[in-house]
């Protein structure tokens, strides 16, 4: 019985340990996001218009297949999240596995995911590797492509698909 108490007692003194060092998401990706915007490393708009024009830089969209489908920006590249250091190797290296393009924009949402996926990118070698939030693309009226259309979408049949901007641009 004294056994099994103090394998018990152990244990519970282990996992609070542990759980001591856990740092939630949020926590660490708003510092990780923090730390970007204080190394440069947080794109502006005219930047990523620039990486995409260039032929030096790839803009990898991090996000779901479904927010990549809803909108996105005209010239990324869709990495996603399941295995993007395999994804991002079709459009930064060469069949010998040369880096071809050694500069990176990663973008999400909110920067957030982007900033966690922006530091593997930078352990594999990427020259340069900036973060991005898909909000301000869009806020700053912007255009953004759909892969909605009203033929696959019967309620949006008296909308115009593909490219638009946000409404308050419009005004």
């Amino acid at each position: 019985m004294k056994l099994k108490t103090l394998l018990i007692a152990g244990m519970i003194t282990s996992s609070t340990l542990l759980a001591n060092g856990f740092v939630d998401y949020k926590t660490m990706s708003s510092k990780l996001v923090a730390e970007n915007k204080k190394a440069g490393n947080y794109a502006t708009v005219e930047e990523v218009k620039s990486a995409i024009a260039s032929k030096d830089w790839v803009v990898a969209d991090v996000r779901t297949k479904e927010e990549w489908s809803a909108g996105r920006i005209k010239g990324t590249a869709r990495i996603g999240r399941q295995a993007p250091e395999k994804a991002l190797a079709n459009y930064a290296l060469d069949d010998d596995d040369n880096f071809v393009k050694q500069n990176l924009i990663v973008i999400c949402n909110s920067a957030k995911r982007a900033a966690i996926e922006a530091e593997t990118f930078r352990k594999m070698g990427f020259k340069k590797v900036k973060i991005f939030d898909f909000y301000s693309w869009i806020d700053s009226c912007n255009p953004i492509t759909t892969n909605y259309s009203s033929k696959s979408n019967k309620a949006g049949t008296k909308n115009k698909f593909g490219s638009f901007k946000a409404q308050h641009c419009y005004k």
